[in-house]
C-alpha cells in the first residue's frame, strides 16, 4: 500500500493593498492586502480573517506580547521570512497557506483546523497541535524541536527533508502520514502510530523507544 502524499496549497495573489498595523482588529475581514516589516506586538485579531494575503518580515510580537489570532481564520496566503516568538492562533483555521522561512518559538495552535497547508525552511521550537484536525499539511526541510500531536487527527501529513526531536502522538488518529527520515529522541504514544509509515532504517533506530515506551526490557 502506498503512502499518499500530501495535497499542495494553491494561491494565487494578484495585486495587493499595503496593510497597516491599524488594519488588524477583532473579527475583521482582510482581503487582498500586503503586510510588510509591521510589528504586531499586543494587536488583538481575535476571530479575524486573512483571506489572499501577504505576510513578509513581520514580527508577530515577543513571547509576553504576541498578536492574538484566537480563532482567526487565514486562507490563500503566503507567510514569509517573519518572527513568531509566540504564535497564538488556538482553534483557529488555515487553508491553502504556506509558511517559508519563518523562525517561530511557541506554536499555541491546539483544536485547530488545517487544510492543505506548507511550511519550509522553517524553525520552529514547539509546536502544540493539541486536538487539532490536520488535512494535507508538509513540512519541508525544517527543524522543529518538539511538535505535539495528542488527541489530533492527521491525514496526509509528511515532513520531507525535515528533523523532530520529540514526537508526541498520544490518543491520535493518523492516517497516510509519513515520517520517514525522521529521527526523534522520543516518541511518545507509539501506540498510536497506527497510520504512520517509517523506513526500514527508522525500524531499527527506533526499536529501543518502541521497547521503553511499551515497558518491554531488553537484555
Amino acid at each position: 500500500m502506498t503512502t499518499e502524499a500530501p495535497h499542495p496549497p494553491k494561491t494565487s495573489l494578484g495585486r495587493l493593498a499595503t496593510g497597516y498595523l491599524g488594519d488588524t482588529g477583532p473579527e475583521e475581514f482582510l482581503e487582498g492586502m500586503e503586510f510588510t516589516d509591521l510589528n504586531l506586538a499586543g494587536a488583538d485579531a481575535t476571530q479575524a480573517t486573512f483571506l489572499d494575503c501577504r505576510w513578509s518580515n513581520v514580527n508577530f510580537g515577543d513571547a509576553e506580547a504576541p498578536i492574538d489570532l484566537t480563532g482567526a481564520r487565514i486562507s490563500g496566503t503566503e507567510i514569509t521570512d517573519c518572527r513568531v516568538d509566540t504564535w497564538t492562533m488556538p482553534r483557529g483555521n488555515l487553508l491553502h497557506t504556506e509558511f517559508s522561512g519563518t523562525r517561530i518559538g511557541a506554536g499555541v495552535v491546539y483544536d485547530s483546523v488545517w487544510e492543505k497547508v506548507r511550511f519550509i525552511n522553517c524553525r520552529i521550537s514547539y509546536l502544540n497541535l493539541r486536538g487539532s484536525k490536520l488535512t494535507d499539511v508538509e513540512f519541508r526541510d525544517c527543524k522543529i524541536d518538539d511538535i505535539d500531536l495528542d488527541r489530533a487527527k492527521v491525514s496526509r501529513v509528511a515532513f520531507p527533508g525535515s528533523s523532530v526531536g520529540v514526537f508526541q502522538c498520544e490518543g491520535a488518529t493518523l492516517g497516510n502520514v509519513d515520517i520517514r527520515g525522521l529521527e526523534p529522541h522520543k516518541i511518545s504514544g507509539v501506540h498510536s502510530l497506527r497510520g504512520a509509515t517509517i523506513d526500514d532504517t527508522q525500524l531499527m533506530l527506533f526499536a529501543e523507544l518502541f521497547a521503553s515506551e511499551l515497558g518491554i526490557t531488553v537484555e
